[in-house]
């Protein structure tokens, strides 16, 4: 569907450099990393509005690298919206129509069902400067929708808004990614929003792609130290010494279901290491360390703790930490199941 190959953008102080990229149609591919990392950028190539240096954009295996972009067949939902504040939210999502090869019959049928599925019909009069975020977010997907673009470029559509309108623009990327069939491309910092909408991605990293794959794979799979922080595996370790399944960090010997010659690294999720009520009375990956931080998250801790000069941490509920009376200088037990260890 979208193929970026070899682009490069050389900037003063940054640049992408050999980005390699493919999405497939009907896919929602999040383009994933910190802030900083590239990720509008490469949106903003992809969609024309960035010179590149070298390389190139093809759109269905026709280059599209010179392509005017009112003519390259995309949408783009900014960030803060780009709204124009002098106009009403219906001449807002019309704009576009004007530049295009629409009927009027097909662009006020495309108007009134955008209108009906993002709930503005009571919203059409009213001015950007009146409306909340999450109005102002419908609004501008409706003034990229009505020209039927064939991929829908969305930078970081939920970092404006608060945690409960996040939750429903969330659900309406959903359910419009699914209804309408287009392919879309997020630029997101936020690996929780990329789990519940995107179902491939791009970690991206000082310009760079890091890894691509399926969420589930960058999920599940990292293949990198950054990439493994990144999604949220906390505990990310040298490995100093190996033996097939069995890969030692400064001395602590830590087993797995599969062998892991070859590998530089190993990281487990701070959920997967599991709380012991006390002395399992042995078995492989059960430790006993001592407490040395308690961190309060409201729903859960973060826990860390020492175990033979290695710090993990773990993530336990309120419920265990409570119940245990778990305080700094406690020594408790932990388990890392075999199969939750993560080698690359």
């Amino acid at each position: 569907m979208i193929r970026v190959s070899d682009l490069s953008i050389r900037l003063t102080g940054f640049s992408l450099e050999s980005v390699n990229l493919e999405v497939k149609e009907r896919d929602f591919f999040a383009l994933i990393g910190p802030t900083g990392s590239g990720k509008s950028l490469l949106l903003e190539a992809i969609m024309g509005l960035m010179p590149i240096d070298s390389g190139g954009v093809f759109l269905e295996e026709q280059e599209i690298t010179k392509t005017p972009p009112e003519h390259r067949g995309l949408g783009i939902v900014y960030q803060d919206y780009a709204l124009f504040p002098h106009l009403d939210v219906q001449k807002n999502i019309r704009y576009g129509v004007r530049y295009h090869d629409i009927s009027k019959v097909e662009a006020n049928a495309r108007f009134e069902s955008l209108v009906e599925t993002m709930n503005l019909s009571h919203l059409l009069n009213r001015h950007p400067l009146t409306l909340s975020g999450g109005e102002k977010q419908r609004v501008a997907l409706c003034r990229a929708l009505i020209l039927n673009p064939r991929v829908l470029l969305l930078d970081e559509p939920l970092s404006a808004l608060d945690p409960v309108l996040q939750d429903d623009i969330k659900n309406l990327l959903k359910s419009l990614h699914k209804t309408l069939g287009t392919t879309f491309v997020m630029v997101s910092h936020d690996f929780s929003d990329v789990l519940f909408l995107a179902n491939r991605g791009a970690i991206i990293h000082r310009g760079k792609i890091e890894q691509t794959g399926t969420i589930q794979e960058l999920f599940e799979r990292p293949g990198s130290p950054f990439a493994a922080r990144f999604v949220g595996m906390k505990n990310v370790f040298p490995i100093t010494g190996c033996n097939d399944s069995r890969v030692s960090l400064k001395g602590l010997e830590i087993f797995l279901d599969r062998p892991a010659l070859g590998r530089d690294y190993l990281a487990v999720r701070p959920e997967e290491i599991l709380c012991l009520d006390g002395d399992p009375g042995g078995g492989v990956n059960r430790f006993s360390g001592r407490v040395q931080r308690l961190v309060n998250r409201g729903f859960y801790f973060d826990v860390f703790i020492q175990v033979n000069g290695v710090e993990f941490m773990a993530q336990w509920t309120r419920r265990q930490v409570l119940e245990k009376k778990l305080k700094i200088g406690d020594i408790t037990w932990i388990f890392i199941p075999e199969a939750r260890v993560h080698t690359f």
